[in-house]
């Protein structure tokens, strides 16, 4: 008896201990293809802009209505304070899903298959770990509050804090945080049979602090002065179809499939079955926390609300709707830990196969996407300043744009600020503005201006077009390369006219030539690049600002 004894805690030590090491080897495998990924990207320029604001390199812009809230900037601000170094953008996108996957994997309490696919999904292997926003912080904190909310220590210290911070990260987490606030009082209150007890009164706090950072929150986003969505936000309200959580599913990748299995009946059937099995399983895998009134209703509120906010403020992208599967999975974890939670095995495990699901769909999504930037950059802003790099007449040359925001990038890479047409001046960021009229002479007289100042020839860029055909593919033309009397761009919601004549255009070839070309990216516009001739620049006296 016992010899079979000693056997059996030799198996459990070793079933422990293989436990601990599977865990290791998913996160070093996550790690190091996050890393990989990383090393492979091309800042774009919505992290470079919020990264510009959070090191206070412009004094035109403030963190006061810009559309994020304050916290990712100071964390940003602070390890920049500390460094001087603009590898804190990626390395601290990176830490923060570290801590997330390190939590997923070391603390959670589910198997292995959830864990494996929450780690390798497209939300924590690419959009909130590789791209460098505010998202990863989201994810964090929403897995940080069931650990504190199961935690008889912790609970009603910390989890005030927690969703006070997860207010500050993006708007759809301040929603999330509201939802949240408002039923777990009520819950506490009829969980305590109807009365103020002492575990009412400290739920109360810790969820009106949550409430507090939704509207300090509110307080710094509102109104909206330094996005696009400033420019005209009358006209974006009520103009968005209602499509619920469509980049959750295979929506995006519609025309690779038809492009794979042709337009006949049989892939259109198969794409509406598709579409039909990614939609329930996001809808019906709130069926995973059926018997905690509390939570179920959290889930419930936050699809409807966040639905709402989609349709008639902003329709969310991925990274806005991935929140819901971080939201999901962290309330999941708390009803497993919650011994008065009934289990209803039947509409549970609906839910769990909804959830295995959707997370299986995030997984092909990573499959798919993940590792684009292999082929094509998101922004052709690293390779344009590795060809700055190679040639010496332009490594330091001065930049200027048919369209300003193109150049947000590029201060990452050469540490220095960009011409800006629309503020005649040099900037990091661009503070979007109204009514601008601009054309190609105006490129050309600003060129002139800067190489007076400079001793490297200004590069002019001009911005190529993009436009999609239902197979997918990107025809990319330039303004340059067509062959009209005039040629009309509009930017910024249609704000901005840029302009080009014939003459103009054969006063701006005489006077500056084309030395490089790039496609679009992923997800920035591909740009046709022009040295000005400096030999044909009247020499002026620098005008500096």
């Amino acid at each position: 008896m016992r010899k079979y004894s000693r056997v059996v805690e030799m198996n459990n030590y070793f079933l422990r201990n293989n436990k601990k090491i599977k865990n290791l080897i998913l996160l070093v495998s996550w790690s190091l293809v996050a890393v990989f990924l990383i090393f492979h990207h091309a800042m774009w320029r919505d992290e470079v802009r919020n990264f510009m604001l959070a090191i206070g390199t412009t004094s035109r812009l403030h963190l006061l209505g810009n559309p994020h809230p304050f916290l990712m900037y100071k964390i940003e601000q602070f390890f920049y304070w500390i460094t001087e170094s603009y590898w804190v953008l990626p390395i601290s996108s990176f830490f923060i899903s570290f801590l997330t996957v390190l939590i997923i994997i070391f603390l959670s309490p589910f198997n292995f298959k959830i864990k494996i696919m929450m780690a390798f999904g497209y939300p924590l292997l690419y959009e909130y770990t590789v791209m460098c926003r505010n998202y990863g912080m989201s994810a964090l904190l929403m897995l940080a509050l069931p650990l504190v909310m199961n935690s008889k220590k912790y609970k009603y210290i910390l989890s005030g804090p927690i969703l006070f911070f997860l207010a500050n990260t993006n708007v759809h987490s301040s929603l999330i945080v509201l939802a949240f606030s408002c039923l777990w009082p009520l819950n506490a209150w009829y969980q305590n049979g109807k009365k103020w007890t002492d575990d009412t009164r400290k739920t109360v706090m810790n969820s009106m602090v949550g409430i507090l950072g939704f509207f300090v929150c509110f307080g710094t986003i509102y109104p909206t002065r330094y996005d696009l969505a400033a420019v005209r936000p009358i006209k974006i309200a009520f103009n968005h179809d209602f499509y619920f959580f469509q980049h959750l599913t295979l929506y995006d990748f519609k025309d690779y499939i038809f492009s794979y299995l042709g337009h006949g009946p049989l892939s259109k059937s198969v794409y509406k079955i598709i579409s039909v099995i990614s939609y329930l399983s996001i809808a019906l895998s709130t069926l995973m926390l059926w018997g905690d009134v509390f939570l179920f209703s959290v889930a419930i509120l936050v699809m409807v609300g966040l639905s709402a906010f989609f349709y008639v403020v902003y329709p969310g992208e991925y990274r806005h709707q991935a929140l819901w599967i971080m939201l999901v999975f962290a309330l999941a974890w708390m009803k497993k830990n919650n011994a008065q939670a009934v289990h209803k095995k039947t509409i549970n495990n609906i839910g769990l196969a909804s959830f295995y699901t959707m997370l299986g769909i995030q997984c092909l999504l990573s499959l798919l996407l993940s590792f684009h930037e292999l082929i094509e950059p998101n922004s052709r802003s690293k390779e344009f300043y590795a060809f700055m790099k190679m040639h010496d007449d332009i490594k330091e040359s001065p930049m200027l744009s048919s369209l300003d925001y193109t150049l947000e990038a590029m201060p990452y890479y050469t540490k220095k600020p960009v011409f800006m047409m629309s503020l005649n001046d040099f900037d990091y960021v661009v503070p979007y503005r109204g009514v601008f009229n601009y054309n190609l002479d105006d490129l050309l007289t600003a060129a002139q201006k800067l190489a007076a100042c400079s001793e490297y020839p200004p590069l002019i860029l001009i911005v190529n077009d993009s436009n999609k055909t239902k197979e997918f593919t990107s025809k990319i033309t330039n303004i340059m390369d067509e062959d009209q009397e005039e040629f009309v761009r509009h930017y910024m919601y249609n704000q901005w006219t840029f302009t080009i004549t014939s003459e103009q255009k054969k006063r701006f070839l005489m006077n500056a030539h084309e030395i490089a070309r790039y496609p679009n990216g992923y997800l920035e516009d591909g740009f046709v690049v022009y040295k000005l001739n400096v030999q044909n620049v009247p020499k002026t006296t620098c005008e500096k600002k």
